[in-house]
């Protein structure tokens, strides 16, 4: 005849015998170190660090400070306490010429746009998609004006075009085509001739 509890043992012996050798406080300590392991392992390169982190329309941005413009789609921020290069996802503007070359049309149109907006706004954010950086370490970013989205702008105006597209970094995508063919249907910008 059974014993009621035998149904509980398996080869004659009870379940979890070897963690109650270990004890509460052993127990515990091997739960720590566990958690530990969980929230410590991983690649550190995508954590960001820093004291400006806001939440603007339920999205994470970060303020930055505007430290110099390079280009339409390329700008240094004051990032952490360091100047950075952030380069606009998504969006493509026209080059600005280099060492004696010629700018392409609307890259000077597209930079003056920049300097405008970023230099009227009272704060500046930058938002991250997925990937952080790309392969030059650029910090891949949404730039914003307050509260306006800079890559749109620059595409609605047609001061940028939709370029650049490698998932993950595609949150706002359908966004920026909505304002490509909104720039294209009115012949604005590039989009003129």
């Amino acid at each position: 005849m059974k014993n009621g509890n035998e149904e509980f043992y398996k080869n004659g012996r009870r379940p979890f015998r070897k963690y109650q050798k270990l004890g509460l406080p052993g127990l515990l300590a091997v739960l720590g170190i566990m958690l530990l392991v969980y929230f410590f392992s991983g690649n550190d390169e995508d954590v960001i660090h820093t004291n400006d982190r806001h939440v603007v329309n339920s999205f994470e941005k970060y303020e930055v400070k505007l430290d110099r413009h390079t280009d339409g789609d390329t700008t240094q921020f004051i990032f952490n306490g360091e100047s950075h290069s952030f380069r606009y996802l998504i969006i493509d503007t026209p080059e600005i010429g280099r060492n004696g070359d010629k700018s392409e049309p609307y890259a000077e149109e597209a930079l003056e746009r920049v300097k405008e907006v970023l230099g009227n706004a009272e704060h500046i954010y930058i938002e991250f998609d997925n990937e952080i950086k790309d392969k030059y370490d650029r910090y891949l970013a949404y730039v914003y004006a307050d509260d306006v989205m800079l890559n749109e702008l620059l595409v609605r105006e047609g001061l940028a075009t939709v370029r650049y597209i490698q998932q993950p970094n595609d949150t706002y995508l359908d966004i920026l085509k909505k304002a490509e063919k909104e720039a294209k249907a009115n012949k604005r910008g590039l989009w003129s001739n």
